[in-house]
């Protein structure tokens, strides 16, 4: 993987809790789509805060009180310290690259709240919800090793459910400690993007300043790259935050 978060881990929890996800939203429509799949794996677990909500709600919703066994990988150690301190034991959590995964199959489910694989809409798509895939490999053999690896991952039947994010573009906003969070989102090439991330005081010093870069296919593209790693897309939720595709 090129991009971590190493450099904004210790601010991560603020950002994407001041509006930047509804984590809520998010784990009820996944608690819907996966039915009784049981076996999970998170990839980008991050600091925990999906599978948090989503433990919460599974458990709150299961009539013996039993949860999903979930297993989130990421290749940040300092996200993951922070995923332990927040789940305990009630996750299985492993520092993996997802080009060198190397986990035993057998799950029936993979999810990415904006981790590896992401959606977000395309201006450029020509018709009413065509989007883009966005992936934080660049390059088009690390994205089809990293699909084949969770293709591999997950059971005949399983499911890998991808998000749908707002589109990419410039922001700031204001976060608890007097803090301001900014993104700047520069075009590199053809579907190639750098973002950097900066969480700075009011008096303008950078107190964390984090660059990822990032790939865009557009609809088709995408949706061939993913069915030459063996994936078939079968639905979009009812709300839109999630693409489905079947493992084939």
């Amino acid at each position: 993987m090129v991009n971590s978060y190493a450099a904004l881990s210790g601010h991560y929890d603020r950002i994407m809790t001041s509006g930047y996800y509804d984590y809520g939203d998010y784990a009820r429509t996944l608690l819907d789509l996966l039915g009784d799949r049981r076996h999970l794996l998170e990839l980008g677990v991050g600091t925990g805060l999906v599978v948090e909500k989503l433990l919460e709600l599974a458990e709150s919703a299961a009539d013996d009180g039993t949860a999903p066994e979930i297993t989130g990988i990421d290749h940040t150690e300092s996200m993951l310290a922070q995923a332990r301190a927040r789940l305990g034991g009630r996750a299985h959590l492993l520092q993996r690259d997802i080009l060198r995964m190397d986990l035993p199959a057998g799950f029936d489910a993979a999810f990415s709240v904006g981790g590896v694989w992401y959606h977000t809409p395309d201006p450029d798509g020509g018709g009413k919800g065509s989007t883009l895939l966005c992936s934080h490999l660049v390059e088009d053999e690390d994205n089809i090793k990293g699909l084949r690896n969770v293709h591999a991952a997950l059971k005949p039947g399983g499911v890998l459910l991808l998000t749908r994010q707002a589109a990419h573009h410039d922001h700031t906003c204001e976060l608890p400690g007097g803090l301001v969070y900014a993104q700047t989102i520069r075009r590199l090439g053809e579907g190639h993007y750098v973002k950097d991330y900066y969480v700075e005081r009011r008096d303008g010093h950078v107190e964390a300043h984090q660059r990822s870069e990032f790939r865009a296919y557009p609809q088709e593209r995408g949706l061939d790259l993913l069915e030459k790693c063996g994936f078939q897309a079968v639905y979009v939720s009812d709300n839109g935050l999630f693409h489905g595709y079947a493992r084939r």
